[in-house]
Parts: C-alpha cells; structure tokens; sequence
C-alpha cells in the first residue's frame, strides 16, 4: 500500500513552506464570513426584490416551509401552485436547498429573507470548503478560497441568476474534490465523497452532472489505478440521491419536459460564442466572465504546466462552444446552459492560484481579471420586481411542471388566467366528479380529465397524496445504500482499531 500511494502524494505537492496564518482556523474563518456578508448582503435584506429565478424560488420556498410546517418530511407536490391547481415540483427538482430556506422560516425569517440566507450559507460554505480543500497543500490558500467566493461566475449566479440551488452546489465542489483526492491517496474516502457526491445530485442536478463529467471523470483517470474505488464512491453516491432521482426519472412523462427548453435562450446552441447574441446581456456577461478566466488560467497553465490551470483553460474553451458538437452529446445538451459549467472553471482556477510562488506580484496578476469581471458583475444587469402580494395570492410556478398539453407545442408563454381560465369552474363530466387541481399519479384515485388535465375520479373515492411506484422504490434504494454505507464504516472502524492499538502498546516510536 505504501508503495502504491507515493505517486498520489506527489500529484498533490506540498507548499513551499508552511502557509503559516492562512492556515490557522482561528483566522481563515472570521475572514471568509465577513467576505461573505460583504457579498452577500451588501445592502442588508432590504426590500423584496425578486430578480433572475428569485419569483420561482418565492413560490417553491414558502410552500415547502408550510408542507413542512404540516407535518411532511419530504414535501412534493405543492398544493398552492397555480392558483391552487398544484404542481408537482419536488418530484422533479432536488429539495436539499428548500430544507434549508424551510428551517431559516421556521426558525423566524421571512421567505424572501431565507433565501438570501441560503445564499449566504452558500458563499460561507464554498469559501470555507475551498480552504479546506487547499490548506497545507498551496501557498496561498486562504486568498485562493476567497477568491473562489468572490469569482465571477458565482457571483452572477447571486446577483443576476439568482440561481439558490446551483449556488449552493457551487459550494460542495471543493467537499467532493477532498473526497476524491483522499481515494487517489489511499486514504479511503469512499463514503466521505458517496455523501457529498449524493448531496450534489439532492441539491443541483446538472452541476452533479457538469462535476461528474469534467471534474470526477479526468480525476479518475489521471488515478486511474484506483478508479474501482472512485466507481464504488459515485454509485453509492448516486444511490443515496435515490430517494430523488428514481421519481424525477420515472415520472417524466407526467410533466410538460419540452417547456424547459421553449425558447432558444434555454438550449445548449445559442449559448456558443458562434451564435453571436451579444444583444443579450447575459450572453455577454458570460463571455466577459470566460474571456476572464481564460486570461488568468494562461500564465499558470503555459508557464508553470500547473495542471488545475491547464483544466480551467480547457474547460473553459470547451465552454465557448469553439470545440464542435460537445454540447450535442446526450445528456450534456439538456443543462441547458453550458456556462454552469465555470463553477468547476474557477474551482480549478482558485486551486491553479493557490500553488502559484510565494512572491505577491506574481501572485496577483492572474487573478486581476476575474476580479475585474465580479465588480462589474456585482450589482447585477436586471433590476428585480416586488410583487410579493401576486406571488402570495396566486402563487404561479414554472410551465415545465404543468402536465402536457396545458401550454400547446409551439406556444412559449401564458399568463396564468389563461391558464385557469378553461379549467374554473372545472367542467361537468356525468357520474365523476372532476376536481380544480391538477391530476398527477400520486393522488390515491382517479384520472385525467382529457379537456382540461385536471383530477377526474367516481363520487365514491376522496383523493389524497400517497407514495408512487417510483417515490417507495427510490427510497428503498437510498435506504439501502445508506445502510451498507454504515455497514462500511463500521467495518473500517474495526479493522483499523487492533492496527491502530498494536504500536500504542509496544513501540516507543509510536507515542
């Protein structure tokens, strides 16, 4: 074992010297918080102000507190959406960033306010990760965290995207590369990275996959020795996301999928730097943030050969859609937006910087573009609304929840009154009794009403939520998983314990 770890080792070389304060705790801690505050709320909780995908959040964040609130442990379908007509959301989206909006609720804040706290949580965490993740093996990592914090794509995702979950999966890419790099080193790991590899699926679906693809995957091979390990790591992880993932599969064809990509805007090609829609602000705020990153990967990455760099370069040119047909191949063509991709860029830029010499000057230079890119990224390019009351009354939700042919193929938009406007009062259907919300096989009887999608059932039954096929196999397989995975744990344990006594009591050298 000694013998096959050394290679690993040297792939993660030391510092120089010790990082001395940036090391300590005590130090790196009270700095990453305040940096946080000072992004993330900058102004105070101020005024309502719903920008980017906030609205959408609104809606699910308040909802999800209440089901909580009564009693459900894992609250999926939301009764108040649309007008009450429910959608079923959390069979389709990962609800770990609602638990925690749901527990800053319940704990006194109001809604919009626990959203901002989760985005707060969400800087804290990647900054604090990221040391982690760097200390005792960089020279710089206290600056290199900070600077992942304050990057320039992380903050877009803040202030103009206002992407809660995407942010918050953001920073747990330094909590998997920790697990994976104590694999590559022989120091297990396996059940270090299942949970936070699960956590990522249960909290971000694309960014898990953008991370498994580009991040995950070439570590495995350059570790490639170990690469059974890493396998066992990620399937276990995919299984304890189970509890999410079989019902968000498995149920597809019970919502509108083709609403998430309506509009060109939401499909992979137009964000290639060949399809030239600098009309749109956001469009250009992402190349300015590429072009940013690729400037300051170039010095380490060609002069240096630093290999963390040598990745945020390529990726990032992978980005840009400069290389063909990448955004086309299964999977990869429905993130939708190939730029959620630049979390993983300046996780690997942050690190690439963290290892660059002692000497400041040189420190400095690559990261002044980046940090060009966050000032002007830093107050956002849409102004948000603070129609708090619609949102309360109505509470109207996403179009890709709504079960198929509600929005007709071709249309791209519809206000919610036309929505309701032909299923209330729900119409008359002799011998059934059709109801004025949404069918969905997860109510105990019933039908869709063909007209209208609503829940048609006989007199004699009186539908409530119950378990789908899909929600019980699920969670009988993250059960499972977990299970092994503390059968694991607990084997390791006991193995180690009588290697570990032995030394204590007979070598002097050991104590």
């Amino acid at each position: 074992m000694i013998a096959r770890s050394e290679p690993e080792v040297k792939a993660h070389p030391r510092p120089e010297r010790p990082s001395g304060w940036q090391a300590k705790a005590v130090i790196a801690y009270p700095v990453l918080l305040i940096l946080a505050l000072i992004l993330v709320f900058r102004g105070g909780f101020g005024p309502t102000v719903l920008q980017g995908d906030l609205t959408i959040h609104w809606v699910w964040a308040d909802q999800f507190a209440a089901e909580l609130a009564r009693g459900v442990l894992y609250p999926r379908w939301l009764p108040n959406s649309d007008a009450g007509l429910g959608t079923p959301v959390f069979y389709f989206y990962p609800p770990i960033a609602f638990y925690l909006t749901s527990a800053f609720q319940l704990a006194g804040l109001s809604n919009y306010a626990s959203l901002i706290a989760v985005f707060g949580v969400a800087f804290v965490v990647s900054g604090i990760a990221c040391w982690h993740w760097l200390r005792g093996r960089a020279n710089h990592p206290l600056p290199a965290a900070a600077f992942f914090m304050a990057a320039p794509y992380h903050l877009f995702n803040y202030t103009d995207r206002a992407a809660l979950a995407e942010s918050l999966a953001t920073a747990m890419i330094p909590i998997v590369a920790m697990g994976l790099r104590r694999i590559a080193e022989g120091r297990k790991g396996q059940i270090f990275t299942a949970l936070a590899y699960g956590a990522m699926i249960g909290t971000h679906l694309p960014l898990a996959l953008l991370v498994s693809v580009f991040l995950i995957a070439p570590y495995a091979l350059v570790h490639r020795e170990r690469l059974t390990a890493f396998a066992i790591a990620i399937a276990a992880g995919i299984g304890l996301a189970a509890i999410y993932l079989v019902p968000a599969l498995g149920l597809q064809r019970f919502r509108d999928v083709d609403q998430l990509y309506r509009t060109p805007n939401l499909e992979t090609p137009y964000w290639s730097i060949f399809s030239r829609n600098w009309a749109d602000v956001s469009f250009t705020a992402t190349f300015v943030i590429l072009g940013a990153i690729i400037a300051a990967a170039l010095i380490p990455a060609l002069v240096r050969r630093d290999r963390w760099a040598l990745h945020a370069l390529v990726l990032s040119i992978v980005i840009t859609g400069v290389i063909p047909f990448v955004w086309s191949f299964p999977l990869l063509r429905d993130v939708q937006f190939p730029f959620r991709a630049l979390a993983i860029a300046e996780f690997s830029l942050a690190t690439a910087l963290a290892r660059l010499p002692r000497k400041p000057s040189l420190a400095m230079v690559p990261v002044t573009m980046p940090l060009l890119a966050s000032l002007v990224v830093l107050p956002g390019f849409h102004p948000g609304s603070g129609d708090v009351q619609r949102l309360r009354a109505n509470h109207p939700d996403a179009y890709e929840y709504l079960p198929k042919g509600v929005i007709r193929p071709g249309q791209t938009s519809a206000t919610l009154n036309e929505v309701l406007s032909t299923r209330l009062p729900p119409p008359r259907v002799p011998g059934m009794v059709v109801e004025r919300r949404f069918y969905f096989p997860a109510w105990s009887c019933g039908s869709e009403e063909p007209r209208t999608q609503l829940l048609m059932h006989e007199p004699s039954c009186s539908p409530v939520i119950v378990w789908t096929w899909a929600e019980k196999l699920g969670s009988a397989l993250s059960a499972l998983t977990f299970l092994l995975l503390i059968a694991a744990a607990f084997r390791g344990a006991r193995v180690r314990l009588p290697i570990y006594r032995k030394p204590l009591a007979s070598s002097p050298v050991a104590r």
